[in-house]
């Protein structure tokens, strides 16, 4: 399952954002507790079964008022681990109770394609828990891979799954490539111009 989701910038560019894990998309369906509720995508119970469907094909049933809520909890341990990790502090003991609760319940079991198989159409419930099982395996290491994108001006937060751990950015077409031109115009005596499209660490999108 790839990872990774669509954003749109203060200057109306959209780009695209591989967070680096499953997790991490879903958290990035709010606004990782910067409290702007523009960020939101989570408004309803639909929006939830899209985005679940999105990533896990169709639901075996609706999603009512009650997994939204349960997957607005989960969330928010997830966004409370991933911002504790990314400072390397150490989570809240609370956050990581309820990861570990809905890593407990089943999740979506493996399915082999082909032929007239047909693999079973989720429930939501098991997608969460398959959510969170993601987080357990991606904060098991700690903060060694959870990474603030190293631009001045943003506050994105990934997880780096390169192989020699060396992802420093949100993305290389994006802060990747605006630090680049800055680097080549400090070296040529060019002064750089600012930046009005790029993220903040108050607005990371």
């Amino acid at each position: 399952m790839g990872t990774g989701q669509w954003f749109t910038d203060r200057a109306g560019t959209r780009w695209f954002f591989d967070s680096g894990a499953l997790c991490l998309d879903f958290a990035y369906t709010g606004d990782l507790g910067y409290a702007n509720p523009a960020w939101e995508r989570l408004h309803s119970p639909d929006d939830l079964a899209d985005w679940l469907t999105q990533r896990f094909g169709p639901l075996a049933g609706p999603v009512d008022a009650a997994v939204l809520a349960a997957a607005l909890n989960l969330r928010a341990a997830i966004v409370a681990v991933t911002r504790a990790l990314a400072v390397d502090a150490a989570p809240d003991p609370a956050a990581v109770d309820v990861l570990n609760a809905f890593a407990a319940g089943a999740d979506l079991a493996p399915h082999l394609g082909g032929g007239i198989l047909v693999p079973p159409a989720p429930s939501a419930p098991r997608a969460l828990a398959t959510v969170a099982r993601d987080a357990v395996r991606t904060f098991a290491a700690g903060s060694a891979r959870i990474r603030t994108c190293a631009a001045d001006d943003c506050a994105l937060i990934f997880h780096d799954d390169s192989r020699a751990s060396s992802r420093r950015w949100c993305s290389m077409r994006r802060c990747g490539n605006r630090a680049k031109v800055r680097t080549h115009r400090t070296a040529a005596g060019t002064p750089t111009a600012s930046t009005t499209t790029a993220p903040t660490k108050e607005r990371h999108r």
